[in-house]
């Protein structure tokens, strides 16, 4: 592990601290079939700083020998109806890049267990010549559905000859936060492209300036070591070998959804940045609403019982953060069903369905993304679970 302290978007030097935990879960999604193996998973440090020009975020002691994507990873969020919905909308501006109607030759960096591959399949049609995926953490080997093909492994200049035809449009979606170094990763997209190359290019990823707006010390957690501004994201993708980048907020503004398209890379001087970058929270905001949230916990539990949810990182990184011995939460509901009857990394929450929940008899239920707020009340009253729903937001 070494320990950054320039940036490592635009290499300013000036940054602050905005967040700092020792002992925290690494791996958000990995699947733990008991409470006990749950609470002894891997640890590690989080040290947020936020760069001072172009506002990236980065955990300084990242560790990236702690981290392993692999078949146990689990962060399916399709089951709900709302986030299909944005994820149908991406899909859609992903097929729409190719503008001249030409075959689509798609490729996806980082595409889990291939849902978006296939939504992107569909969506192309006859259009689509070739879709291939790369993720190590996928469940499956030699995958081969139609044109839709998807390589266990990193994209790489090393693994760029798996594909059967030169990509004229990219995709990577919530992969890049999880880079240490977001600007090689982009530049290794880039130079696999070859240089004649003048392909479309997506990222999605979370947006910092909301979580910091919101004071979502739940958004914050070791497997996202990189968190960008739309004024980070902008200098990276210029760095890397794109132009004509174009960011625009998505999902209730959580997340920054860029395109850019292949050019060749200039100059990391200080010409590509903006005005210097200013937080829009004061530093000890993070503690502020952690001494919120256990007061709103303990003021509900003397209710009854309080579940969480959300089995994913916001409420992984909430229980641990708000009630890390367990003394106030009593289960986390998730629709899932990759995620029930597991057990939360760092507390050893159980993860239950909705209607399994029933029995427990939460009587405040804290929603993990207010997003979802509507959809999980409609599913509680389907399933008869009477309880006050609280957002975390």
């Amino acid at each position: 592990m070494v320990e950054s302290s320039s940036c490592p978007v635009c290499l300013s030097g000036t940054s602050v601290r905005i967040e700092h935990r020792d002992d925290v879960p690494v791996m958000m999604h990995k699947l733990y079939d008991s409470a006990e193996a749950a609470r002894q998973c891997r640890r590690g440090i989080l040290d947020m700083r936020q760069c001072q020009h172009c506002g990236f975020s980065w955990n300084a002691q990242f560790d990236a020998s702690l981290v392993e994507y692999s078949e146990s990873y689990e962060n399916d969020q399709t089951h709900s109806p709302v986030f299909a919905a944005h994820v149908d909308e991406r899909a859609k501006d992903v097929v729409h890049a190719e503008r001249n109607n030409d075959a689509l030759d798609f490729l996806e960096v980082g595409c889990g267990q291939g849902g978006f591959l296939r939504l992107v399949a569909r969506e192309a049609g006859v259009q689509l010549r070739s879709a291939e995926g790369f993720d190590p953490a996928f469940r499956g080997e030699g995958f081969h559905e139609g044109l839709c093909r998807i390589h266990k492994t990193y994209f790489s200049e090393q693994t760029v000859g798996f594909l059967h035809h030169t990509p004229n449009v990219v995709a990577s979606r919530h992969t890049i936060e999880h880079v240490p170094d977001p600007v090689s990763f982009l530049r290794a997209i880039r130079k696999s492209l070859g240089p004649k190359s003048n392909a479309v290019l997506f990222i999605e990823t979370p947006c910092v300036d909301w979580i910091l707006n919101n004071r979502a010390m739940q958004d914050i957690f070791y497997e996202h070591c990189s968190i960008f501004t739309a004024t980070a994201l902008d200098v990276a993708l210029k760095r890397s070998g794109f132009d004509g980048v174009e960011i625009v907020h998505v999902f209730g503004g959580q997340y920054l959804w860029a395109r850019a398209t292949a050019t060749q890379p200039k100059s990391s001087d200080c010409s590509l940045m903006r005005a210097s970058y200013a937080s829009p929270v004061p530093q000890d905001a993070m503690k502020r609403c952690l001494t919120d949230w256990q007061s709103r916990l303990s003021a509900s539990a003397v209710d009854g019982k309080i579940a969480l949810w959300g089995a994913g990182a916001k409420g992984i990184t909430f229980a641990q953060v708000v009630d890390p011995n367990g003394e106030l939460i009593d289960h986390v509901i998730d629709i899932n069903p990759g995620k029930q009857n597991h057990f939360l990394p760092g507390t050893g929450l159980k993860v239950l369905a909705p209607q399994a929940a029933v029995s427990r008899g939460p009587r405040s239920v804290f929603v993990m993304n207010p997003n979802y707020l509507a959809e999980i009340e409609h599913m509680a009253l389907l399933v008869g679970l009477s309880a006050q729903f609280i957002p975390v937001k």
